[in-house]
């Protein structure tokens, strides 16, 4: 008969009054024939850490010991082990830190000394992204999950790892559950019970846990709460394939609001977690998300300039995205008494979205002291966190594109046809002809080819070198895969042979009427799909250092630059532009005779030299438009010139301009015109002096500036050559 743990009747009576259901519960879960003896309590030796940081690894958060016979009620050893069988780990009602901060839970048996330290403790079980909320069970039912001898205790610390993005001021309390049983696989047959005086589930506490709660707290920093973020997220449309500002805030060291007062510390920013919080974009379309700090040198407003802080491939918006660095790096540092402006960077892919779809996010903001012997202590946020966007991304897909290249030329070139934007499942078959052709100007650029490119194959094609068309069909190969956008075809050209230095045309898509018609554009399950067709221009520019135009840079190109130093020669414009390959540019003297001769002896690449000259004297600091500006609302797809005698045409195509601003000035700096435009589209510059007389022969510089939504602006100088 099993002994009533040492104590009289009533004791046991009360004992069983207080415990209720949970005595009912013991008995139930106690399957064992030796003595109930074994007691459960916590150690209450400090190793518990009552304020772990976000990102700590190997935390305590429950110290327990299990002892056979315990103090509490039996105490006298009666033979036999206590054989445990599983330990259960529950989050107790009144935590505030949700399971997803917690990235592991482990169970380590003390080796002894009764402190907790790696290695020498043993681990007993552990459990990745743990459910706290409904319990995590160590050992499996049936088997022996770890004995305690008799007369004899273990001790058990419950450890957790908690994630970067561990909210400051969260709390956490768990609780302890033991079941124990005889006969257990690799198990004694019998096993001490738990005396029914430990009152299970056990709650964790320990020497430096606030009373009476036995809550621990994540505690991120010891600076004064003072830092403040604000959103500052416009209203935007986004486009497929285009970098998106998704959402942009400010982290204030002090803020406005609240505690306004500089306490001397920085804000240590560890972390800055991004969640959608509602719209209708699929957000696995997005392939990357990055986050940029906002740079003193571009400007207000992100460009691709600023500084990228971190990214994230695939992100899954919809369970949050974490922007940190390894090893506890902190992300960001808030100078106190100073503010950062941050903007979080979508790159969608460019199909699969829904014109109308809508996204919206909130950023939580990570801050944390230096974790590094003598670091820094950083100020707090006092904001609420998470901070929603205080508006929306609304998806615009514009309709589909058909590219014609542009491209300038010496002799040859081969001119891209792509596409943009077809919807899924992608082009299937492209024709222009009969009605429509490609048309060129045979005088300038002969076409003297078609082929398809990827996985497109052209199926019959028809040029027309006196006319100047190109008609051709073009369809997806079997068992391949359609684009939605890239190139699909390519055009061979070659330089007519009486074609003028610097003329230009441009490459159309009309019928014989001028009309622009493109006789199919399918999708691959046979739906027509009516696109928008954008032209491309070809150009014929000056072969370098080739003054006396043979098509080929020889010494008597230098002789002939010599001459006209001497003042022995007369050059026309298009010879003088042919001559000045080197510094400074617009002056023909000794050192371009030299580089020419280092050209034709193959010392030197005049054409290399110069785009890099040309880059250098671009005054401006930015993205060149020549290569197009990806930058979320603000976006300059392409820029076409057209010249003549008296007059400079620009094509300007994008999306999000609000202005566009031409400047026309001599080699000297002087500003001769300026035109400007409220958008994208065609602007106009006449070749004249401010008094309305022609401009004289001779090289110009034309400087083009546009201005996006967000107040940003790209520029770029290029050259001009009147005759």
């Amino acid at each position: 008969m099993r002994k009533l743990f040492g104590r009289s009747a009533i004791i046991m009576i009360l004992l069983f009054m207080v415990a209720g259901v949970q005595a009912n519960w013991l008995w139930a879960t106690d399957r064992t024939t030796a003595d109930d003896e074994a007691d459960v309590f916590n150690t209450g030796a400090g190793n518990v850490n009552p304020t772990p940081n976000p990102g700590d690894n190997f935390v305590v958060i429950q110290d327990v010991t299990i002892a056979d016979p315990g103090f509490l009620g039996d105490t006298v050893p009666d033979g036999h082990p206590t054989a445990i069988e599983t330990i259960t780990i529950r989050k107790t009602v009144g935590s505030t830190l949700a399971d997803r901060f917690i990235s592991a839970l482990r169970i380590y048996v003390d080796n002894g000394d009764g402190l907790f330290n790696l290695p020498d403790d043993a681990l007993l079980g552990q459990v990745i992204n743990p459910d706290l909320t409904n319990g995590v069970r160590f050992g499996t039912p049936g088997e022996l999950l770890i004995l305690v001898p008799d007369d004899g205790l273990q001790q058990f610390f419950v450890v957790a790892d908690f994630t970067t993005d561990a909210p400051d001021n969260a709390t956490l309390r768990v609780s302890f559950e033991v079941t124990v049983s005889d006969g257990l696989r690799n198990g004694p047959p019998l096993s001490s019970g738990i005396d029914l005086a430990t009152e299970l589930p056990l709650l964790s506490f320990d020497k430096g846990l606030p009373q009476p709660t036995g809550f621990i707290t994540i505690t991120a920093t010891r600076g004064r709460k003072q830092t403040d973020v604000v959103d500052i997220t416009p209203a935007l449309v986004a486009h497929p394939g285009a970098p998106a500002v998704i959402q942009q805030f400010r982290i204030a060291d002090p803020g406005v609001s609240g505690d306004a007062t500089p306490d001397g510390y920085a804000t240590l920013v560890r972390a800055v977690v991004v969640k959608k919080v509602e719209g209708t974009l699929d957000t696995s379309r997005i392939k990357k998300l990055k986050l940029y700090r906002e740079s003193g040198l571009t400007g207000p407003g992100w460009q691709p300039e600023d500084e990228l802080l971190a990214e994230v491939n695939q992100p899954d918006l919809v369970e949050g995205v974490t922007f940190t660095r390894g090893g506890g790096q902190r992300l960001l540092r808030v100078a106190d008494g100073r503010e950062e402006v941050l903007y979080v960077v979508a790159e969608p892919d460019s199909v699969g979205f829904v014109d109308g779809d809508t996204l919206r996010t909130q950023v939580t903001i990570i801050a944390r002291d230096d974790k590094i012997p003598d670091g820094e202590i950083s100020s707090g946020i006092e904001t609420s966190m998470p901070l929603i966007a205080t508006n929306r991304i609304t998806i615009g897909v514009p309709p589909p594109q058909l590219i014609i290249g542009s491209a300038t030329i010496v002799d040859k070139g081969k001119i891209p046809i792509s596409i943009r934007f077809v919807p899924e499942p992608g082009l299937g078959e492209l024709q222009i002809g009969p009605d429509g052709a490609i048309v060129f100007d045979p005088e300038i650029i002969q076409v003297v080819g078609v082929r398809g490119v990827g996985p497109y194959s052209v199926t019959s094609r028809f040029i027309d070198s006196i006319e100047g068309r190109v008609q051709f069909t073009l369809t997806l190969k079997p068992g391949r895969k359609a684009l939605n956008e890239g190139v699909i075809a390519e055009l061979e050209i070659e330089r007519a042979p009486d074609a003028p230095v610097g003329s230009s045309i441009e490459l159309r898509i009309e019928d014989i009427d001028g009309i622009e018609v493109v006789d199919v554009f399918r999708d691959a399950a046979g739906n027509d799909i009516v696109p928008d067709v954008l032209p491309g221009v070809i150009k014929i520019k000056l072969l370098k250092g080739d003054v006396d135009g043979d098509g080929a840079v020889t010494i008597s190109d230098a002789r002939l630059v010599a001459r006209f130093i001497l003042g022995l020669e007369t050059l026309i414009p298009e010879q003088e532009e042919a001559a000045d390959v080197a510094p400074p540019l617009g002056v023909i003297d000794a050192t371009d005779v030299r580089w020419i001769a280092q050209a034709a002896a193959g010392l030197r690449k005049l054409k290399d030299e110069t785009a890099r000259l040309l880059a250098m004297e671009n005054p401006v600091q930015g993205l060149s438009l020549r290569e197009g500006l990806g930058s979320g609302p603000f976006r300059v797809t392409g820029v076409q010139a057209q010249q003549s005698r008296s007059l400079l045409k620009l094509h300007i195509q994008g999306w999000g301009i609000t202005a566009v601003q031409l400047d026309l000035y001599g080699l000297n700096g002087h500003l001769f015109q300026r035109a400007e435009t409220g958008g994208a589209g065609v602007l106009y510059l006449p070749l004249q002096d401010q008094a309305g007389r022609p401009l004289a022969r001779g090289v110009y510089l034309y400087k083009l500036t546009v201005i996006g939504v967000d107040g940003r602006y790209v520029s770029e100088v290029r050259k001009l050559v009147l005759r």
